[in-house]
């Protein structure tokens, strides 16, 4: 584990070629002691890794072969398509003496993703199946679903040598405990004292007097997203998290809140185009087609919308063609501005940087962006526009259309989000495809409607 850690990036890649390679030479030879024992030598992050890059059928008879508690730590790596597919393969006893291997957590996210049949009969083989249920019975999306449970505490009356004894005795995992909660006898949380704290203090001093008791903290039920924020905004390495009434019943790691503000990041890149946030490029190719193709149609038939707008027009573009040279200009640029304006307002909802009294600001600062810019883009638009046709009309309408679109974009890449996040849609999906489409449309309007006004009013 140590050796990979000092290993660049780039070496790491190389190796795990290699590996993968490896690993298939032997599988493909039925040498599978040979290929297990080449495996296991890894850390499990990196034999997840080595597996996602073998084919299909290599992954399952290898993993097959692997003991129980080997699978367990693979399969908290493993990204959810290959782990479900493997899953999927195993009957209900072995994928229930594989799961009492790993965290209630990772089990819960496994076991949600069975088909509903299977669901009980895995449940009720598990040793901590209570455990399981109670996550399963929570949203996808809340702090319980991420924690740790295993956060152990202190009583407030106990001085700092009997806490000592009791840590001694406990030996707890030094990658779990970065502070010391203190509870009453209900397991309320009262304080948190600091390691440096604890361990600098007088022996027979109570833990009382050296804690905090302003302790920020998190609910069970609190957005992930929130709570990743919450982290960050304090710089901390972990939060308690407490019930309703105040019990101490987790603890949510800075690690942990990594893999959210991954997760969350990745499902909004993904919404903006249209894929689902298991999507893979290693996805089989029928996979692909049946989550990728929907989105891609839609966007195809929104496109005819485009196309029959410009239709409308036809005459116009006879009268004057150049302005074909101009119609993806003006929609795209407009395009891009909203798309940066979405970008920018998307983040700030998801960081909570963007409340309800900063809408109308952030709409109007976007609004002024927008017409400051779109009076340059469209003085530059129309300058080329003037030096291709000699027209002081044609420039003048291209003009019109590119600052009014760039205007129209911002103004809509402000507000699309705003009004998403109201419905309780995702604001990402006001990304992309759909205010590109928006603009294009505008910018088609405005740019060959202009023109039809003028060329029906010209001698």
């Amino acid at each position: 584990m140590a050796a990979s850690a000092t290993r660049s990036l780039q070496e790491n890649e190389e190796l795990l070629y290699i590996l993968r390679d490896e690993l298939t030479t032997f599988v493909e030879h039925d040498e599978m002691e040979l290929a297990a024992a080449r495996i296991e030598i890894h850390h499990p992050a990196d034999q997840a890794d080595a597996l996602e890059a073998l084919t299909e059928d290599v992954r399952d008879r290898l993993l097959s072969h692997l003991g129980d508690e080997d699978i367990a730590e693979i399969l908290d790596f493993l990204e959810d398509e290959p782990r479900n597919r493997f899953v999927s393969r195993l009957d209900n006893a072995k994928l229930a003496r594989i799961l009492v291997c790993v965290d209630e957590v990772v089990a819960a996210d496994i076991v949600e993703q069975l088909p509903d049949e299977r669901v009980q009969p895995v449940l009720s083989q598990l040793a901590n199946r209570e455990e399981v249920s109670e996550l399963l019975n929570l949203p996808e999306d809340v702090v319980g679903r991420w924690m740790s449970p295993d956060v152990l505490s202190l009583q407030a009356d106990w001085t700092v040598e009997e806490a000592f004894t009791y840590l001694r005795r406990e030996k707890p995992d030094s990658g779990e405990h970065f502070y010391l909660y203190i509870v009453d006898e209900n397991k309320i949380l009262q304080g948190v004292v600091s390691i440096r704290n604890f361990i600098t203090a007088q022996p027979q001093v109570p833990l009382r007097d050296i804690m905090v008791t302003d302790v920020i903290r998190l609910n069970i039920t609190t957005d992930q997203e929130q709570a990743a924020e919450r982290i960050r905004h304090y710089g901390l390495l972990a939060l308690p998290v407490v019930e309703e009434n105040g019990e101490l019943v987790g603890l949510l790691r800075a690690d942990e809140v990594l893999n959210v503000q991954v997760e969350e990041a990745t499902e909004d890149i993904y919404l903006q185009v249209g894929l689902q946030s298991d999507a893979s490029p290693f996805s089989p190719v029928l996979q692909a087609l049946r989550v990728r193709v929907p989105w891609l149609i839609i966007n195809l038939v929104i496109g005819f919308f485009s196309a029959f707008i410009v239709s409308l027009f036809e005459s116009t573009i006879a009268r004057a063609a150049l302005l074909a040279s101009f119609m993806p200009i003006i929609a795209g640029h407009g395009g891009n501005a909203g798309s940066q304006t979405s970008t920018l307002v998307v983040r700030g909802l998801a960081l909570n940087e963007i409340g309800r009294r900063d809408v109308v600001t952030v709409m109007r600062k976007e609004v002024s962006f927008g017409l400051l810019y779109g009076l340059l883009a469209g003085t530059l638009t129309a300058c080329l526009a003037y030096w291709m046709s000699h027209d002081f009309n044609l420039a003048g309408i291209v003009f019109l259309a590119m600052s009014g679109n760039v205007v129209l974009a911002t103004l809509g890449g402000s507000m699309i989000p705003v009004v998403l996040k109201r419905l309780n849609v995702d604001p990402a999906l006001a990304s992309t495809v759909w205010l590109t489409t928006l603009t294009d449309w505008i910018g088609f309007l405005l740019l060959l409607g202009l023109a039809s006004i003028y060329l029906k009013s010209a001698p």
